[in-house]
């Protein structure tokens, strides 16, 4: 009885998440008279790129992506280098650990847009507002990227022993080859997670991204606008071409979610 209520579930999960997935996919591969048709319809009657064509041209779509791709490396490589040790200290000195977690959870009370005009304001001064390569929203974005990477990170160093470590240097290790050799292969998994979640939150994002790019605009925008001045077959286009690099990261880090998943398993 559980198990046909799982499955139930679980079906009923997927279509949630797939019915949408296959909408979208349907309007950017099918002419815009279809998309626009009432009633509309559930399964396409023409197959063509023509709206992928269309918003090339229509749009900045390759610099958008180039952009979009960018800032989104950018912001995990930072928000990674800054966390890992963070977390650890955190996972290891509760007293730090406790307020740190505190501060950083403060900091996502605040919606984006209302922090974008004081950060507006900074970047103009600092040179990087709507910057051509995109560095005032990295520093934007790793400030979103940073308190979800740190909650993950610390709560996998906390699951680690501490006795590792202690044996480690016992046998000699510095504590930085204790960290890097023992604990870190350990967090992999939470490791590939924090990077993925943080690549999606700065790949989505979009109110530090409209405000803060006026002309060199990443492709959240960019489908905002083709949606908003009624073109449904552009923007399921850029939504479909922005589906492309999520599923590469995922599929670049599954092994290390696969790995988390045996090794849990083999206990």
């Amino acid at each position: 009885m559980k198990r046909s209520a799982l499955v139930a579930l679980s079906l009923v999960v997927a279509v949630v998440n797939l019915l949408p997935l296959s909408l979208v996919l349907k309007q950017a591969m099918t002419p815009e008279r279809e998309s626009l048709a009432w009633p509309p319809s559930w399964l396409p009657h023409t197959l063509t790129l023509e709206n992928f064509r269309a918003a090339a041209s229509a749009v900045e779509l390759g610099r958008g992506f180039a952009l979009s791709v960018f800032v989104a490396a950018l912001t995990v490589t930072t928000t990674l280098a800054l966390t890992v040790p963070a977390a650890w200290v955190a996972a290891r000195r509760p007293r730090v650990g406790r307020p740190l977690g505190v501060w950083l959870t403060v900091t996502r009370f605040f919606p984006s847009i209302a922090l974008a005009v004081p950060l507006a304001a900074i970047f103009v001064m600092l040179g990087l507002y709507n910057h051509p390569a995109g560095l005032g929203l990295w520093l934007a974005h790793t400030l979103l990227g940073l308190p979800i990477a740190f909650f993950v990170l610390r709560a996998a160093f906390a699951a680690v022993p501490r006795e590792l470590e202690d044996a480690a240097l016992l046998d000699g290790a510095s504590p930085a080859r204790a960290v890097f050799h023992v604990t870190a292969p350990l967090v992999r998994p939470s490791l590939a997670a924090a990077a993925f979640l943080v690549f999606l939150v700065s790949w989505d994002e979009f109110g530090y991204a409209l405000l803060l790019q006026v002309t060199h605009r990443t492709l959240p925008p960019l489908l905002y606008y083709l949606a908003a001045f009624g073109h449904p077959g552009l923007a399921s286009a850029v939504a479909a071409i922005m589906l492309v690099p999520a599923l590469l990261v995922l599929l670049v880090l599954e092994p290390a979610f696969r790995s988390g998943i045996l090794a849990g398993s083999g206990r």
